[in-house]
């Protein structure tokens, strides 16, 4: 009897032990926290394409249609060295634009100019963001309505580094309103700005260094919606959808292999569009880089010495631009087709067989032009 109690005993005071064990909380950041916050409202998108681009090629591979407008380098806009890091959004008609600049404190901040006759009028702050602890206000785009605003800043209620914002502009009072941060997938812990959309193409893109290290940046081209659709989190789960969330494999996204096909020629449409638009202006020139032989290797369009050479050089960088859909486009048809139904694999069979017949045929036409561009700068 005194043996079972005393086992009884210890047995008791194991368990008064064992109740003492705290396991203490994970402590989370507070971006952290905002994460998880937001988690849930995760927007449903489809992103059509992603490209890895140095930070020196910013500018040229963000998209905007001319007739929405442009953006362009502060310093180039304005013909000075005095704002290495400042964007200018200037409008359809060129006779507004929205900059960022340095304030007094050296914090970037959002302004405003007029053209007036030649000449553009002194820099006016947008009223209504003087939001606290949000700084570094920049790469603005304005939508055509010429209301809706976004911009990235970092600070504020952001999830780390600069995060991409929205607001619009009060007609009455000509304030904007309080400027929301428009969530996940596109701000991450990382730097996410520079998005904008192009309605009249029913495209967007925007840049983010997430997951990358050093001087570079994944340009995100995706295709807006009207309405704001959030994944529904029981139906697919809270680590998927934190993959979702984060873009871990923009593949993850791709609901609708027709819908992306026509997106990416859309995308492909306006890349020609804004190439001809800078060729026009003389701007800008297509980056390249085409061997003639051992000893030259063109990157520039002024390299030529056969003026029908740039034309055939626009053509030809179209036609890679057309390879590199189609076969980003077949990759996903025959993943999916390899998943796809008895019937769905009937519908695809054709659709397939024309998509590799374009594509053979375009990379004929390409080692054509290839030949004839090399021996005419030969010859020449």
């Amino acid at each position: 009897m005194f043996l079972l109690s005393t086992q009884t005993t210890v047995a008791q005071k194991r368990k008064a032990k064992a109740r003492k064990v705290i396991v203490k909380p994970v402590e989370l950041t507070p971006e952290q926290e905002r994460f998880e916050e937001m988690l849930c409202a995760t927007q449903q998108i489809m992103v059509i394409d992603s490209t890895i681009i140095p930070g020196s090629k910013l500018l040229q591979n963000i998209l905007v249609n001319p007739e929405e407008g442009r953006i362009v380098s502060y310093n180039r806009f304005f013909h000075t060295q005095n704002q290495p890091k400042g964007i200018v959004y200037v409008n359809e008609l060129g006779n507004k634009c929205i900059y960022s600049m340095a304030d007094r404190n050296g914090f970037m901040r959002l302004y405003s100019s007029d053209l007036l006759g030649d000449d553009w009028s002194a820099p006016e702050p947008l009223k209504g963001l003087e939001v606290e602890g949000m700084t570094d206000m920049s790469y603005p785009y304005l939508m055509p309505d010429g209301q809706t605003l976004y911009f990235a800043a970092r600070g504020g209620e952001g999830l780390g580094g600069y995060d991409i914002y929205r607001t619009r502009l009060d007609a009455e009072s000509g304030r904007y309103l309080k400027p929301e941060n428009i969530g996940l997938p596109f701000n991450s812990e990382g730097d996410d700005f520079l998005y904008v959309v192009s309605e009249q193409d029913s495209v967007g893109a925007f840049m983010s260094n997430r997951r990358l290290s050093g001087d570079r940046f994944c340009v995100y081209s995706f295709i807006p919606s009207e309405s704001r659709r959030v994944y529904d989190a029981e139906t697919i789960g809270e680590q998927n959808l934190a993959r979702l969330a984060r873009l871990e494999c923009i593949r993850d996204t791709w609901t609708d292999y027709r819908t992306r096909r026509s997106a990416l020629e859309r995308l492909n449409a306006l890349r020609t569009k804004v190439g001809d638009k800078a060729a026009d202006d003389n701007k800008q020139e297509a980056s390249f880089s085409f061997v003639i032989n051992d000893d030259r290797t063109y990157t520039s369009m002024s390299d030529f010495k056969n003026a029908d050479n740039i034309g055939r050089m626009n053509e030809l960088l179209s036609m890679q631009q057309q390879v590199a859909t189609l076969t980003s486009t077949l990759e996903m048809v025959r993943d999916y087709y390899a998943k796809a139904t008895k019937k769905e694999r009937n519908r695809l069979h054709d659709e397939l067989l024309e998509s590799e017949q374009q594509l053979e045929t375009l990379s004929r036409r390409i080692k054509q032009l290839e030949k004839i561009i090399r021996n005419q700068e030969i010859n020449n």
